[in-house]
C-alpha cells in the first residue's frame, strides 16, 4: 500500500472514531454529566496555566517531538527511527510498529520533575488520543499491554540504575473484553511497604466499575483516554472518550507518595525499552498516538451531582491546634455543611458555613465516627462518614542503631504529636563511657570506649506537659565488625559497592562468583550513611541475586578445617511489602526451595518466645541422615549461651550475624552483633558431612525454585524471601570471632 493510500485509509478510520467520540460526549451531556463541551476536543489542545507538558506530534518528519509549552528539556527523540501518521483536523501523529528493536519508541529525559509528576502536587490528568492497531494477546502471559507514556517500564528495560516513576497504558488480560486504561506508580524504594501502587486498572480492580458502557476499546479507531488522580482522597479515575468508566480509591490500600528522589528510567512514548536479548515481550504499542497532555489538575468532572470528597482525616494531636477543611465537588452555588451524626472529640468544633473541623483537642480519642452532610443551592445533598482520632504525644524512636568502639556516634531521638520544645531525660541506666545525651535536642553523641550492651530508660516531655518514655537498648560493638574487609583468610566477599547494581563483583577477583539479578528489577541499592549502598529487598523474590551453580568456594569446600559465614542484615519488619508475614528470610547460601544445595544462613522467628528473629543455619549432606536442619536458637534452645534479650532481632536496625564451624570439634556457633548466642556440637548426634552434589545456585535474599538469572525460576511471592536490607557478606576459611570481647 502506498503512503497516499494509507493516509486515505487512516482518514476514514479517524473520522469514524471522531464521530463516535462526539456522540459519546453529547450523550454524556444529555445525561446531565458535566463533561467537556464537544468543541473542546474538535482541535488540538492549547497550553494553559495547568499544562505541565503537551506533545502535539505535529512535526510530521524528523526524529524529534517537542513540548508545545516550549520546554526544550522535554524533547522526545526516536530511539532509532520516528514514524509519522496523519489525522484529519489534527495533522501529524506519532506512529509505532511492533518491532523487536523498539526502533520507533520516542525517548525523553530521565528524572525530569515535570515528567516524574513532581510538579503535580494536588492532582494530575494524563491523557492522550490513541489508535491501537497491533496484535492482541501476544504479550507476556497471553495478554495485551500497550504502553502510551511514562517513566516506569515494568522492570524490562533498565540495565542499570534506580527504577521508579509511573506509566499510563492500554491493557487487557482477556482479549475478548477489549483494552482498558491501566496505570502504575512507584515511589521511593526506601519506604516500604506501600511504595508501589500497581494494578490501577479495571481488569485488576473491577470494583471500581462505574457502569458506563462501552468500558473498553475493541476496535482500531481513534479514542481519547485519560487517567486522573487526586491526592486529597487518593482516588484514581479512568476515562474513555470522555466517559468515566472506572474509579478506585487506594488500590490494595496503597497511597501514591511521590517521594522517589531519583529515577533512571527515561520517559518513553509508545512502548517500553527492552534491555534483554531476546527482549521480554511486553508494552509494545502498535498504531498511533496523538496529543499527549499532562496537567497539574483534574480536567474532567468525576461526579454528576454534589459529592463530598472521601478523604482520610489526619490524626489530631492532644492539646495542639487542629484545622482541616472538607471539600465537595459538582456542587451548584453555595454549599452548606452539617454534622449529621456523631460527637466531636472535646475541644473540636465543626464550622457548618465552610465545612471546617477545627480546635484544640483536650482529650485522647480513638477512631471517633462522624457523619457529615453537605447541601448545595440546588438542593442536592450528600453525606459521608469520617473517622477522626486524637493521639497523645509520644516518642517515635523505637530503637537505636549500633555503635562501635572508637568511632564517633550521633543519633537524635524523634517524637510525634508532641508540642515543642521537648525536654529529654534519661530516667534509668548509664550511658556507655565516652558518650553523652543532650536533654534539649534528644541526641546521643560521643565516641564509646568499650564494648557494652546497655538499656536506657528515656523520657520525653513536651511544652503542654505530655510525657512518654521508652526503654532503648544501645549496643556498642567491637570496631572490627564495622567494616568487613578482605584479607588472606577471605574465600569470598561481596560489598555491593561500585557503579553497577546489576553485576556485583566478588572482591577477591573471582569472576565466577559475580552476582547478578534473579530478574530484571533495577538497582535496588539504598544508602546506609557512612557505609555505602546496599540492596533493599521487599519480599517478593524477584529482587534477589544469584551466583554460580557448581563452585567449591560457595559450597564451603575450600574451608577444610573451619569457616565463618557472616553478613550485615537489616530486618524490614514483621510484614513484608506484599502483606505477607515475614517469619523466615534466606540471607545467603545454595540451599533452595527445591531442597537442593548444601547450606543456608537465614533469619527466623519460628518458636521465638518474644517474636524476635534469630540467625540460623541449614546444612545438607548427600544422605538423609546427614541433614543438619534448624541449627537455630529458638528451634534448638538447649544451645543458647546468652541472655534471651541478646539472642533475637526485634527492631529494624542493622545487625551483624555470623555462623562459625570447625571440623575438629564438629562445633557450630552463631553470633549476633559479635556476641556468641548459641553453640552446639554434632546437633542431634549428626556430624557435618560436606559431600552433596546439586544443581542449585548460590543465592542472596531469595530461596530459588530452580535456575534463575535475569528471570527463570525465581521465588516470586514464595516462602523464604528476605525482607529488608543485606550488607556485606563474607566467607572465610577460619573462625574469626572466637576471641571478641562480648560482654
Amino acid at each position: 500500500m502506498s503512503t497516499e493510500q494509507a493516509a486515505v485509509g487512516m482518514k476514514t478510520v479517524n473520522l469514524v472514531g471522531w464521530m463516535m467520540f462526539i456522540a459519546a460526549v453529547s450523550l454524556t451531556n444529555a445525561q446531565g454529566k458535566e463533561s467537556p463541551k464537544s468543541d473542546d476536543f474538535s482541535k488540538p489542545f492549547e497550553p494553559d496555566e495547568h499544562t505541565v507538558v503537551l506533545y502535539h506530534f505535529d512535526e510530521g518528519k524528523g526524529e524529534q517531538s517537542y513540548d508545545a509549552c516550549g520546554d526544550t528539556a522535554l524533547t522526545l527523540r526516536a530511539y532509532k527511527k520516528a514514524l509519522w501518521g496523519a489525522r484529519p483536523g489534527f495533522g501529524a501523529t506519532a506512529r509505532f510498529k511492533r518491532r523487536e528493536d523498539d526502533a520507533n519508541i520516542l525517548v525523553g529525559p530521565t528524572n525530569n520533575d515535570k515528567l516524574q509528576l513532581r510538579t503535580c502536587t494536588a492532582a494530575w490528568t494524563i491523557e492522550a488520543w490513541v489508535r491501537y492497531t497491533g496484535p492482541w494477546g501476544e504479550d507476556a502471559a497471553g495478554n495485551t499491554y500497550a504502553n502510551i507514556c511514562g517513566s516506569d517500564e515494568e522492570g524490562v528495560s533498565l540495565p542499570e540504575g534506580l527504577r521508579g516513576g509511573s506509566h499510563f497504558a492500554l491493557h487487557t488480560s482477556r482479549v475478548e473484553e477489549g483494552l482498558a486504561p491501566h496505570a502504575r506508580f512507584i515511589g521511593s524504594l526506601t519506604r516500604c511497604p506501600d511504595n508501589d501502587v500497581n494494578a490501577i486498572s479495571p481488569y485488576y480492580k473491577p470494583g471500581g466499575d462505574t457502569g458506563v458502557r462501552p468500558a473498553t476499546i475493541k476496535d482500531q479507531q481513534w479514542h481519547h483516554v485519560a487517567w486522573q488522580f487526586r491526592y486529597e482522597d487518593q482516588t484514581h479515575f479512568m476515562f474513555i472518550d470522555g466517559r468515566l468508566i472506572w474509579k478506585y480509591r487506594k488500590p490494595d490500600g496503597r497511597s501514591v507518595i511521590n517521594d522517589a528522589e531519583r529515577c533512571d528510567v527515561p520517559f518513553v512514548v509508545g512502548g517500553f525499552l527492552h534491555a534483554d536479548d531476546p527482549p521480554f515481550r511486553l508494552g509494545r504499542f502498535e498504531g498511533e498516538i496523538d496529543e499527549i497532555r499532562i496537567s497539574n489538575m483534574m480536567r474532567y468532572p468525576v461526579a454528576e451531582k454534589l459529592s463530598i470528597v472521601r478523604c482520610d482525616l489526619p490524626d489530631a494531636a492532644l492539646k495542639m491546634p487542629f484545622r482541616v477543611a472538607l471539600s465537595a465537588e459538582a456542587g451548584q452555588g453555595r454549599v452548606t455543611w452539617k454534622l449529621v451524626d456523631g460527637e466531636l472529640p472535646p475541644g473540636l468544633d465543626f464550622d457548618e458555613e465552610n465545612g471546617t473541623l477545627h480546635g484544640i483537642p483536650t482529650e485522647i480519642a480513638d477512631e471517633v465516627q462522624l457523619t457529615i452532610g453537605a447541601t448545595d443551592a440546588a438542593g442536592k445533598s450528600d453525606t459521608h462518614s469520617f473517622t477522626i482520632s486524637v493521639r497523645p504525644g509520644q516518642m517515635a524512636s523505637e530503637s537505636l542503631p549500633v555503635a562501635f568502639v572508637g568511632h564517633e556516634y550521633h543519633q537524635q531521638l524523634k517524637t510525634k504529636f508532641m508540642i515543642e520544645p521537648v525536654q529529654w531525660h534519661i530516667r534509668s541506666g548509664t550511658l556507655p563511657g565516652g558518650m553523652s545525651f543532650d536533654r534539649i535536642t534528644g541526641e546521643f553523641s560521643g565516641t564509646p570506649a568499650k564494648v557494652s550492651r546497655t538499656v536506657l530508660g528515656v523520657e520525653a516531655k513536651d511544652a503542654a506537659g505530655q510525657s512518654d518514655n521508652r526503654d532503648l537498648k544501645i549496643r556498642v560493638l567491637p570496631a572490627v565488625l564495622r567494616r568487613i574487609d578482605p584479607d588472606k583468610h577471605t574465600v569470598a566477599l561481596w560489598d555491593w559497592q561500585g557503579p553497577s547494581g546489576k553485576l556485583i563483583p566478588e572482591i577477591m577477583g573471582n569472576q565466577e562468583l559475580t552476582l547478578t539479578w534473579v530478574n530484571t528489577k533495577g538497582d535496588t541499592r539504598m544508602f546506609r550513611p557512612g557505609w555505602g549502598r546496599y540492596p533493599h529487598f521487599i519480599g517478593g523474590g524477584e529482587g534477589g541475586f544469584v551466583g554460580p551453580q557448581h563452585n567449591d568456594k560457595v559450597d564451603l569446600r575450600t574451608c577444610p578445617e573451619q569457616w565463618t559465614v557472616e553478613a550485615w542484615v537489616r530486618r524490614g519488619g514483621p510484614v513484608n511489602r506484599y502483606g505477607k508475614v515475614f517469619d523466615f528470610g534466606h540471607v545467603c547460601g545454595t540451599y533452595d526451595n527445591t531442597e537442593r544445595g548444601v547450606w543456608e544462613l537465614y533469619l527466623s522467628d519460628h518458636n521465638s518466645p518474644d517474636g524476635s528473629m534469630a540467625p540460623g543455619v541449614h546444612f545438607l549432606g548427600a544422605q538423609p541422615d546427614q541433614a543438619l536442619k534448624d541449627l537455630h536458637p529458638w528451634t534448638r534452645p538447649k544451645g543458647i549461651v546468652a541472655d534471651q534479650a541478646d539472642v533475637g532481632i526485634s527492631d529494624t536496625q542493622w545487625h551483624h550475624v555470623a555462623w562459625q564451624y570447625n571440623y575438629a570439634e564438629d562445633l557450630h556457633q552463631l553470633f549476633l552483633d559479635g556476641k556468641l548466642i548459641w553453640q552446639m556440637c554434632s546437633p542431634g548426634g549428626r556430624q557435618l558431612v560436606n559431600n552433596r552434589q546439586h544443581d542449585a545456585q548460590f543465592s542472596i535474599c531469595t530461596r530459588l525454585r530452580g535456575f534463575a538469572r535475569y528471570g527463570g525460576s525465581f521465588n516470586w511471592l514464595g516462602w523464604g524471601n528476605f525482607f529488608g536490607d543485606i550488607g556485606e557478606i563474607r566467607i572465610s576459611n577460619r573462625r574469626r570471632y572466637d576471641d571478641l570481647p562480648h560482654k
